[in-house]
Parts: structure tokens; sequence; C-alpha cells
């Protein structure tokens, strides 16, 4: 899948990846006046970062905010933004686009959706994944999808339709900013799974899209469509094993077919979802302030609050014994060596584009990047930390 990218800040060293600890103020930012614009809509001042994580640096978005980020190694990431944005400052609405980004700098940002003209929709909250080849897929809440490889783009193409139930009264509609999110995750490439936040789900197969299937969900006295608000995750180690989060419903993919159970929060927890699966029936699950963690024969684990803050975007887990989760704020918690580390910031917190979310993505124990709405990104370098006996069972749930 593909990654997009935005332009890179001219007043910030791109190429920097390790920080040293400064005794420097916290992150300052100067917003510009109207977005989108091509000049960064935050220059942030040096945070005080964590050991292994870089400064922050600044991307020029010329089209909108970041909503998802795709590495398949420190020296290829894909970013994906632009279109119609939750909650930015301009209320944009122009052409999505992907940004490639090397190790050092971004590239200019490659439109793969034109701006919208006439009664055709912008797309809704892009979402990327990539994998080896490279091969990417961008997905988006508006049901269209788009593949390729960093530089050149597939024209996008909207999923087939498919009956569905009566919306939920809850939902306000797709032509409402932020009603429409989706989520995409490709293990390999010739499979993706994609989801959106009104309960469908597809699957690409190496040569095409499957037809959506609906999932509902009991409301008052009437089955409806199934609908969180805010963004929904999705994750699959392999082309046999997906697991999608959408409100408190988990949609499981066996390799032939979907299956719908509850998840561990329960319809009073709301916000934002986010999952990563680093093996066949081990998934780390993020929601609001808690984490839950299920392992095979096990279910869900009780959700535990490993952020004070609140609205977790993102999760990236290398393995059960190594995640990172990064909140709305620009902090990231860390599970390492059998304990998740208090939340510390690593990129400003997000401000003209404070609705497009935070996204996290660790191709490896040793590299993760974490991107804001706003263009503001760090990267991580690190050594793998070896597991404690008996980390894999108990994992992120320990602490």
């Amino acid at each position: 899948m593909t990654i997009l990218a935005a332009a890179c800040g001219s007043t910030t060293p791109a190429a920097v990846r390790h920080a040293a600890t400064t005794t420097s103020a916290p992150p300052t930012t100067t917003t510009t006046t109207t977005l989108p614009s091509a000049v960064p809509t935050t220059v942030p001042t040096p945070v005080v970062a964590a050991v292994g994580w870089s400064a922050p640096l600044t991307t020029l978005p010329p089209v909108g905010g970041f909503t998802s980020v795709s590495c398949i190694s420190d020296v290829f990431c894909l970013a994906a933004g632009g279109g119609s944005e939750e909650a930015d400052a301009a209320d944009s609405s122009g052409p999505g686009v992907v940004g490639s980004w090397d190790g050092a700098t971004w590239a200019t940002p490659v439109t793969y959706f034109p701006s919208p003209a006439g009664d055709n929709p912008p797309p809704w909250l892009p979402a990327i994944s990539c994998t080896d080849g490279p091969l990417c897929w961008v997905t988006d809440g508006s049901g269209h999808t788009s593949e390729g490889n960093g530089t050149t783009w597939s024209s996008p193409t909207p999923l087939a339709g498919v009956p569905v139930a009566p919306p939920d009264p809850s939902d306000p509609g797709p032509g409402h900013a932020g009603a429409r999110s989706a989520a995409v995750s490709c293990p390999t490439s010739a499979f993706c799974a994609y989801v959106d936040n009104t309960g469908h789900v597809a699957i690409w197969s190496g040569t095409a899209w499957s037809t959506p299937r609906a999932f509902t969900a009991p409301v008052g006295g009437s089955t409806v469509e199934l609908y969180q608000s805010g963004r929904v995750g999705v994750s699959c180690p392999d082309p046999s094993d997906c697991t999608a989060l959408v409100g408190d419903a988990v949609l499981d993919w066996d390799g032939s077919t979907w299956t719908s159970s509850a998840g561990p929060w329960g319809s009073s927890v709301t916000g934002d979802s986010a999952v990563s699966c680093p093996s066949a029936g081990i998934c780390v699950a993020v929601r609001g302030t808690s984490v839950s963690v299920r392992s095979p024969g096990s279910g869900w684990s009780s959700p535990r609050a490993i952020d004070g803050n609140g609205h977790l975007d993102s999760v990236s887990c290398r393995t059960l014994a190594n995640c990172t989760a990064v909140d709305a704020y620009g902090d990231v918690v860390q599970f390492t060596g059998g304990s998740w580390s208090p939340p510390h910031k690593v990129v400003p917190t997000p401000v003209g584009y404070a609705g497009d979310g935070v996204t996290v993505s660790c191709p490896s124990a040793q590299f993760c990047m974490v991107l804001t709405g706003d263009g503001d990104y760090a990267t991580y370098q690190g050594a793998s930390v070896a597991s404690p006996t008996g980390a894999t069972t108990a994992g992120p749930t320990a602490p």
C-alpha cells in the first residue's frame, strides 16, 4: 500500500534521526491564516524528546492535512492526505495526495485523487497501507480505492455498492465533515482488507476488490447500519487473519468469511479506534485512554489505561512485546521491556488540522514514524528490546 508524504520544510534539518535530550522550552506554533497553504501549518521549536526520537520536523502540506502514514522500512514511508478533512481550520475540500519519504526528505506530494468537480465527492480521511514491492493502496471514507507504488497511482475507483440497513440515527450522513472514515491493511502484494466506519468490509485478492459486506447493529428496537463516529482500524498479519474495529464491534476475517463479535470496551466508550495484530490471533487495540490485548484462547483483556491524555489515535506493534501508540496531542506511549512508558511528546499538538488524527507506523522494532495532520513528524531509531520470559503471553496487558 502507499503512504502519502508532504514536502519538507526548509527551516529544520530533514535528516535528523536522533535527538539528544535538550533543555528547550515546550513547543510553540505559528498558525497560518489560510489553509490549506504552501507553507508549514506549524513551525515547531524543538521539544524535549525521549531517547531514540528525533527532534520534531515539519513538512509542507500544500493541499490539506495528513491522515495516514505507512512505512515499509526506515528509508521508505508514504503519507496520505488532502481531500475533505475532518476538522481543519479552513474546512478544506481539495485533491487527495500521496507523498514519499526516503529516509531524509519528503518528495513533493503526488495527486492520486483530483480536486472534486460537480457532484463528485472528495476523498474523506484517506488511509494508506504499503507492502514490499512497493505496492500500496489508498482507501477513504467515500469508498474509493487507488493502487500505487509511491510515484504513480491508479485512478480512484469506487467499491461496488451493496444494499445496507437504515443508517444509524447518530450518523450525520456522508455529506457531513468527518462522517466517513476508512482503514486498510495489506500484508502482501496480493491481499488487502478494507473497513469503513459504517461497518462495510471488503477484500482485495490481487485482481479486484470484493463487493463490500455490510454489518449491522441493534439500535433501540431497530437493526440499523453499524456506525462509529471517528476513525476505525483494521490489521492483517496474513491473508487468512484480519481484525477490524468499528465502535464496539470486532469484525474478523478467517480467509473466507467475515464474522462479528463484541469488543472489549462497551458502548459507553466513544472515540477513534485503532488495532495492530503482529501475528495471527494476537492483536493490540487502543481506544480513548486504554489498551486491550487479544491472545489465542483468551479473548480480549479488560481495557487498561495507558494514556491519561485520552484520544489514542493509532498503534503499531512489531511483536506483542514491542508496541507504540500515539494520541491526538502528539504524545507516544511505548511498550518495550515489559511495560508501557508514560506519555511523552515527540511532535507538537496539531493546530491547523487538529481533527485529522496523529498516525504511527513501525516497520521494525528499530524504526517508527509519527506524523500529524499538520505535517509535523518525528522518527524513532532504536535497538530491538529483548522481552522478558513470558512477555509474549503477558504482553501489553502486564503494566
